[in-house]
């Protein structure tokens, strides 16, 4: 095959997805539906003062008749007057979802490009900012700019306002690079000529954007080629479309997928869905409470939520997994993330991750502090079974960062503590007085050198991000391995100065005294 063949799908016939009844809204504040639609839900002073402190600046509004119909409490129905929200009451976290908040530009703290993914961009000028190769066996292609409706906390913000140099990739682009990867991995032996490293081949193909399902199903056709060509073996698409928009998951999109399987019957399709709470799908009564499912356990699903999920697992080709970060005043009670859990898997979605919120720009309007984050997901978690249970991970830099627990203080009530020499007791205290956090790293760049690898540090309530534990690092897997323990090294030089270490060579220049006084003998 040659490498510039453009793909085309003509002569294949493609499905159509009718959505004009939920089309998106989007702009900055001056656009004057979005201005009539805001004025209608802030009060006047607070309205102004967002247009005074340039909140559109920092990322501008996105919402669609279905998920503004969720935030108003309103009923929503299709052209054959079918309901597709039924009347409930006002759902508040949804609306922290996508609403400004008069607090976003307060502290513009943070990086614009999070987790450094330019970094993680091949170099080459044609594409450059198109794709992210960051984990050796998956490539993640910006697939679309735009998303349905706008989530206030999202870590693509520099896409959409153009910050960064992230631009949209070609169905064909992501195809020859994967070729490209891959026959020059096979040609070496598994290593990068470039650098002399072991390397694994790319065996995923992720789409994201933006929201990969806001194109049409024409087009997701033409990636899904680009992927069975390139000869991966899983297809991902990244889309929070089947929370936002529902409507999109119809037949047309089922048999789009069936017409990609029968392509390439080699190739899994998963769905990474990002259900961020229950009021998305769930049915909600006058009072506000989950409607209990007639027909067995759990709740009863929204019709045009339910049908979206079961149009898209009838394929046994498909399979759905959620991730989505916790987010202050959206998804940070224990409960509402239970049932979230609970009821994906109920579903047959498959719960995969919850992330700490990105240090995007603004980020401190919609981050809780990573500990009490780890408090939430882990109450949230118990009593329920593995199939149903999520990771708690920071997507750094690094590589995805798993929060393994959070250890309480030691204390002078520890028993035997008292026991311990004083100079002991205070470097005791001073390594676990705060306690410990323990990171472990869940997947690693590139060759993974670091995966499974720990990092641990003493505790910091108020940090948000793994920057905040910075200087309180006692043992670093992302550092040599003959740095690995110098913030435990310091710690303990801090508090005992060389004391130990004089000892240590006394005793050594006792010992070969007395080696010497018997050689001597």
């Amino acid at each position: 095959m040659d490498n510039n063949t453009i793909i085309s799908s003509r002569g294949v016939d493609i499905p159509k997805t009718k959505m004009k009844h939920v089309r998106p809204l989007r702009g900055r504040f001056s656009h004057s539906r979005v201005d009539e639609l805001l004025r209608n839900i802030y009060d006047a002073d607070d309205y102004a003062e967002m247009k005074r402190t340039g909140i559109d600046k920092r990322m501008m509004f996105g919402t669609n008749p279905h998920y503004q119909a969720l935030v108003m409490g309103e009923e929503l129905v299709d052209q054959d007057n079918n309901i597709l929200v039924p009347k409930m009451p006002p759902s508040l976290p949804i609306a922290a979802l996508i609403l400004p908040r008069l607090n976003e530009t307060l502290s513009m703290e943070g990086a614009k490009d999070p987790g450094n993914q330019m970094g993680f961009t091949p170099n080459s000028n044609s594409l450059h900012g198109k794709l992210l190769h960051k984990y050796d066996e998956i490539v993640l292609g910006y697939a679309s700019p735009t998303c349905s409706a706008h989530c206030r906390y999202c870590y693509r913000l520099d896409l959409f306002n153009k910050d960064t140099g992230k631009i949209s990739v070609r169905p064909e682009e992501l195809r020859d690079y994967i070729l490209n990867y891959n026959n020059t991995l096979e040609k070496n032996g598994g290593i990068d000529p470039s650098t002399g490293e072991r390397r694994y081949p790319i065996r995923e193909l992720l789409l994201s954007g933006g929201d990969i399902m806001v194109l049409p199903n024409r087009t997701l056709y033409k990636f899904a080629v680009a992927a069975g060509e390139a000869g991966v073996s899983i297809l991902r698409f990244g889309t929070k479309e089947i929370a936002f928009r529902p409507e999109r998951f119809d037949k047309a999109m089922a048999d789009t997928f069936r017409i990609i399987h029968e392509k390439y019957p080699h190739m899994h399709l998963y769905i990474v869905s990002h259900f961020s709470h229950p009021d998305e799908f769930l049915e909600r009564d006058e009072n506000n409470n989950y409607i209990p499912n007639e027909n067995g356990p759990g709740y009863k699903w929204m019709d045009v939520s339910k049908a979206a999920v079961e149009n898209m697992l009838s394929l046994s080709f498909v399979t759905i997994e959620n991730q989505t970060p916790l987010i202050l005043r959206v998804n940070d009670k224990e409960q509402d993330l239970r049932i979230l859990h609970e009821e994906c898997r109920r579903m047959g979605i498959r719960p995969k991750y919850i992330f700490q919120s990105r240090d995007i720009e603004g980020h401190k309007a919609f981050s809780l502090p990573v500990e009490e984050a780890w408090r939430i997901h882990n109450n949230a978690m118990k009593g329920l079974s593995d199939t149903a249970r999520s990771r708690f991970s920071m997507s750094t830099e690094w590589g995805k960062i798993e929060v393994v627990s959070v250890l309480d203080p030691i204390t002078d009530n520890t028993t035997d503590f008292d026991l311990l020499p004083m100079a002991l007791q205070v470097a005791v205290k001073e390594l676990l007085g705060d306690g410990l956090v323990i990171f472990k790293s869940h997947r690693s760049p590139h060759e993974a050198r670091t995966q499974g690898d720990l990092i641990i540090a003493k505790r910091n309530p108020e940090a948000l991000w793994i920057t905040g534990y910075e200087d309180r690092i006692i043992y670093d897997s992302r550092k040599p391995e003959h740095q690995k323990y110098n913030g435990l090294v310091s710690l303990l030089i801090n508090n005992f100065g060389t004391y130990l270490f004089d000892k240590r060579e006394e005793h050594r220049r006792s010992l070969n005294k007395n080696i010497t006084i018997i050689n001597a003998a």
